[in-house]
């Protein structure tokens, strides 16, 4: 998404120096400049960080000056988009009495978060932490009050509170809401979180009825950009990303863990009778020319044992940093999240973790009982006493799950990214969500000690895009387990240009760097395009599935560590994480009947799974991806029948064996792009 600020910068650096003028009436110029006094005073504790002021300024200078009602500002996860809100919502309460706000969130997760922050009867309400709100205007926080939309909930509360607070379903599914809103509540303040979802048909469609009564709307989100090229319709005004919020510390830095691998050895097993084919001995040089998809590998039993076996250490190891609290009991209690890639590979992985680590896990997917779904929401609350070791996901936690203590990330899947075509530049939001869901700080304000995250990753993934994306710094040499990091060996800092500055009048000297260099480098949006799978279903008809079960072998050398903290070049980064590599290098008969509902329900969630990858928007669509999906697997598995039709187990259960590589294909946005864009006769 283009960064549209530059033009401005200069002009918003003289008006910050100038000291804030705004063509408003007396009284309103003084209650400006008192304000953005405030959050500048050094008796406003807790601080803001710079970016959040940084933030909050250009805000107010694109509304009052530039006449902006549409804006976007990009905030890394852990990086305090509520601050910002709140403190827009102060602004426009001291200076503009208003006092009705919509916060618009894309799930139930999301809106939890908030609720908190924004309930006053909550013990972190954001205004008992942030006093946005002083002297005269000081009573004005005590006034606030929330509604939430909810299911079975009395609407009415809307046309009472100052800020309503919904999910967006409540808003387009629930029309007596809207009405409610549209009749009662005047002119309104609009913030969109995690707004890379209003692209979404719904998202557009509320948005648009709600322009006649918005004087303003901030979008908020820490990924803008979009697997499907396209982005909110608001002007993007500040980025403060990863690796800005890694250099400032506001973050945890991210290490990432993955086997070096010497040689695999492959056993070609009959997917029906279980019987051995063959089998050979690959260096790992070689695995690629195997044509294994990542997926199938790494979930295969061994591979997948090894790499529970990593993040159980690296666990460990995280349990033994945590820092005491004055009573010496430890501040957390570390968690391991698990990402997987399908529902059938995440319980596997529960139970593995649960009956042979022993570790307690808390499996959430699509089909999870809501209770459970709850729990994860509510984990953030038991820092100390979680109840939990590991929490197990297939797509559900991305976005607004916010648990301070996630310190081990193990991935069992691959993330894609898209490539511009014209700059070379890669870009990825679920890869950046589910790395996001370990950054935020268990202290967000102590910037004088690193907080890390390790990320449990595997060479046939493919992430090396990632890590780079993501600024990583490659230590120089083997990091072997044994050995302590020489600190001559890590590369030195790069020099950054600094984009977030204190704008306090008669105070600023070289305010802007020269940052020309990093926005000449800023892509076009039009010029975003996915390499799209036009002719898809030659491509489909092309793809090989695994018809033989390969058990995989694979001997590991070592465990490389990559530290992704931007300029850190301190002595002794982990001196004692050691992962023992001695430790670590330690079918199912179904019904026919059970075969059809599990082939069905895999079916639906590749469907459903599918457009969440591309767009997070598992619309109606999903009729377009059954009908193809179907077509292919009655063409490819069933000799053209029925999946209901069929009688015999032999080829539903070859089908089955490859449900996770379809899968696979099938959530390649590429592909998906191609079918919508030219789809099949319904």
């Amino acid at each position: 998404m283009k960064y549209s600020f530059k033009e401005h910068e200069k002009n918003f650096v003289e008006w910050c120096r100038q000291g804030y003028a705004v063509a408003l009436s007396e009284p309103q110029k003084l209650k400006v400049r008192d304000f953005l006094k405030n959050i500048d005073d050094p008796n406003f504790v807790p601080p803001l960080y710079r970016h959040q002021v940084e933030a909050i300024k250009r805000i107010i200078y694109s509304y009052e000056i530039l006449g902006k009602k549409d804006l976007l500002v990009e905030v890394v996860t852990g990086g305090g988009k509520s601050a910002i809100i709140a403190g827009i919502i102060a602004y426009f309460m001291i200076v503009h009495d208003v006092n009705k706000f919509l916060i618009l969130v894309p799930n139930t997760i999301v809106r939890a978060r908030l609720k908190d922050e924004f309930d006053p009867e909550s013990k972190i309400f954001v205004y008992n932490i942030f006093h946005f709100f002083y002297n005269n205007t000081a009573d004005l926080a005590t006034r606030i009050t929330l509604h939430t939309m909810e299911v079975g909930k009395d609407p009415t509360g809307i046309r009472q509170a100052n800020i309503i607070l919904g999910n967006i379903h409540q808003i387009y599914e629930g029309k007596v809401n809207l009405e409610i809103i549209q009749k009662n509540l005047g002119n309104i303040v609009i913030f969109n979180d995690e707004a890379h979802n209003s692209k979404a048909e719904n998202y557009n469609e509320v948005l648009n009825e709600l322009k006649p009564q918005r004087i303003f709307r901030l979008d908020t989100t820490a990924t803008p950009d979009r697997l499907d090229g396209l982005h909110p319709d608001s002007e993007k005004i500040l980025e403060y990303g990863i690796k800005k919020g890694m250099r400032d510390r506001i973050i945890k830095r991210v290490i990432v863990c993955r086997p070096d691998i010497e040689k695999v050895k492959l056993t070609y097993v009959d997917a029906e009778t279980g019987k051995e084919i063959k089998a050979e001995e690959v260096p790992w040089e070689e695995i690629e020319q195997r044509k294994i998809r990542p997926t199938r590998f790494i979930t295969s039993e061994k591979p997948m044992r090894q790499q529970i076996a990593i993040a159980k250490q690296c666990l460990d190891y995280q349990k033994k940093t945590v820092p005491l609290d004055e009573s010496g009991k430890p501040k957390c209690k570390p968690l391991l999240f698990v990402v997987a890639i399908s529902i059938t590979d995440a319980n596997n992985i529960a139970k593995v973790l649960q009956n042979e680590f022993k570790l307690n896990t808390l499996l959430v997917t699509n089909e999870s009982e809501d209770e459970k779904k709850e729990e994860a929401m509510t984990i953030n609350r038991h820092l100390k006493d979680c109840e939990y070791d590991a929490i197990v996901s297939v797509l559900m936690l991305r976005e607004g799950w916010d648990v301070k203590n996630i310190s081990v990330i193990l991935l069992f899947r691959k993330f894609c990214y898209k490539l511009n075509e014209y700059t070379g530049e890669k870009y990825s939001v679920y890869g950046q969500q589910v790395i996001g869901r370990g950054l935020r700080r268990i202290e967000p304000h102590n910037t004088n000690e690193w907080e890390q995250c390790l990320v449990v990753d595997h060479p046939v993934l493919k992430h090396d895009w990632l890590w780079e994306m993501l600024d990583a710094e490659q230590y120089e040499g083997t990091l072997n387990p044994d050995e302590i990091i020489d600190v001559q060996k890590i590369p030195k800092p790069k020099d950054i240009d600094i984009e977030t500055v204190d704008h306090k009048p008669q105070e600023i000297e070289d305010v802007i760097g020269n940052i020309q260099d990093i926005i000449d480098n800023i892509p076009n949006p039009l010029e975003e395009e996915l390499k799209v799978i036009q002719k898809w279903e030659e491509y489909l008809d092309s793809c090989q599935y695994q018809t033989e079960r390969i058990d995989i072998e694979q001997t590991i050398r070592e465990i490389k560590k990559r530290s992704l903290a931007s300029g850190f070049n301190e002595q002794g980064i982990l001196d004692d994480f050691k992962i023992d590599v001695q430790q670590i290098n330690k079918f199912t008969e179904f019904e026919l009947d059970q075969l059809k509902e599990m082939i069905t329900n895999a079916v639906g969630s590749i469907c459903r799974d599918s457009l969440m990858e591309y767009d997070r928007n598992p619309d109606k669509r999903q009729d377009i991806i059954y009908k193809v999906l179907m077509t292919h697997i009655k063409k490819r598995f069933l000799l053209g029948n029925d999946l209901f039709a069929v009688q015999e187990k032999t080829s539903l259960k070859k089908l089955w064996f490859a449900i996770t590589e379809i899968r696979e294909v099938f959530l390649d946005p590429a592909l998906v792009a191609g079918i919508l864009r030219n789809p099949p006769q319904l």
